[in-house]
């Protein structure tokens, strides 16, 4: 009984707009409920004189129209026609609510009425439920409603004697309704903001979990595969030389296999990193990837590398040099692939307050979707002999860094690899 009452009154709040159909069928639901309450309050208010009996019918037929809608939208949402359901219907069906029970206080005593507080919580709902303008243009409503109260209402002899001036009286219900809305807005946003946050959280968590399961798997199978293949790799190369096979084809493509096979073990071994199995120190995050694109020139001659440094704030952060070093040099290895062998290939170190970002820029065709989707997978690959680890390696060593690794699509053509990292501000 409990559970189901606190599923009744949980408000849907959701940074989806698709879920207008769950908050148009709490409306539903809560609107049973007021109906309820509005049938109870007759025998009150013809007591107290808040309702005179000749004005019965009138309030009962607002509150069967209000049923009627009500039983109307609640079959619509039974026969699942979500298609038909959009945001503009749940704001229709709030000003619904606001019409009918402004009518209902209009022949009670309008706004001079014990119980129009109630139409502030629709403030409250309004902001809750709806976003942007829409809850703007609520809000207005229930403002103009206010104003109607003042201006036609009936005055039942319940109240003679015990009204206070509209001048007073709507200056303070409509700076109630203002507190109600913006309070509510405020709520829902950070409810939303936070809701948000914890679901990248949680993705990052189950993305992280499942790198560091694939880790280990990559790293038990090197470990036992290493071995036989060496081995193979010797018996091969004994064979060829006992029988003077050495330029047999067949016994080239043998080898190639068995070599590839040992580049994808030592791929998958160096792949898995964990935070505390990285040898951290604090390096010039500039000088680094100098030293590394230089390498890489003397090494290729052909393979133009720009080096620009951009920004005055601190270039130092925490890594392990080696590790970053090979994450950058796959970055360069990627872009050289895509762009050309005597393409540019631009590096880019910006440095702003409380980051520092480390960016490779070619000239090629940019990322397929598939890579930029499934960023950080491993075995994921477009290359027709890759093997899917490069980007995989520099993607959890960002993570276990604390940092994040980002694929873009360079405005002018080309593909951008960016390593964001936190800098080391202390001495």
């Amino acid at each position: 009984m409990r559970n189901a009452i606190l599923t009744l009154f949980a408000p849907p709040v959701s940074a989806d707009p698709a879920e207008d159909v769950a908050k148009l069928a709490w409306v539903v639901r809560l609107r049973w409920i007021a109906l309820s309450a509005q049938l109870l309050s007759i025998p009150p208010a013809l007591a107290f004189r808040l309702l005179e009996p000749r004005l019965l019918p009138l309030f009962l037929g607002v509150i069967a129209a209000l049923a009627s809608a009500n039983m109307l939208t609640w079959a619509g949402l039974r026969k699942r026609r979500l298609s038909e359901w959009r945001s503009h219907t749940l704001l229709l069906q709030l000003g619904l609510d606001i019409a009918a029970l402004s009518a209902l206080l209009a022949i009670t005593g309008g706004a001079w009425n014990p119980l129009v507080p109630i139409l502030f919580v629709h403030a409250g709902i309004g902001a809750l439920l709806l976003r942007g303008q829409q809850s703007l243009l609520f809000f207005l409503l229930l403002i103009s409603c206010l104003i109607l109260l003042q201006l036609f209402s009936h005055i039942p002899p319940g109240l003679n004697g015990m009204l206070v001036p509209p001048l007073i009286l709507f200056p303070a219900q409509a700076l109630v309704a203002v507190v109600f809305w913006i309070l509510t807005v405020w709520l829902s946003r950070t409810l939303t903001l936070l809701q948000q946050e914890f679901i990248r959280t949680r993705e990052r968590q189950t993305r992280t979990d499942r790198l560091r399961a694939v880790g280990a798997l990559a790293a038990g199978l090197s470990h036992e595969f290493a071995t036989p293949l060496n081995t193979a790799q010797l018996k091969l190369a004994r064979l060829g030389r006992r029988r003077e096979l050495e330029n047999d084809s067949d016994l080239e493509i043998a080898a190639e296999a068995l070599d590839r096979c040992h580049d994808i073990l030592r791929h998958m071994a160096g792949a898995p990193l964990r935070p505390e199995g990285l040898d951290l120190e604090v390096v010039q995050v500039d000088e680094l990837v100098k030293q590394v694109c230089s390498s890489v020139s003397r090494a290729d001659a052909s393979a133009p590398i720009v080096v620009d440094v951009e920004g005055h704030a601190t270039r130092r952060a925490l890594l392990p040099a080696v590790a970053f070093s090979q994450a950058l040099l796959n970055l360069i290895d990627n872009a050289t692939e895509s762009a050309g062998a005597e393409e540019k290939i631009d590096v880019l170190v910006q440095s702003r307050p409380g980051q520092i970002d480390v960016s490779v820029l070619d000239r090629g065709a940019g990322w397929p979707r598939i890579v930029r989707t499934h960023i950080g997978q491993p075995f994921l690959t477009t290359k027709p002999n890759g093997v899917g680890l490069g980007l995989y390696y520099v993607h959890t060593l960002a993570e276990a860094l604390g940092g994040t690794f980002h694929l873009e699509d360079r405005p002018e053509g080309g593909a951008i690899a960016r390593i964001s990292l936190s800098p080391v501000t202390a001495e």
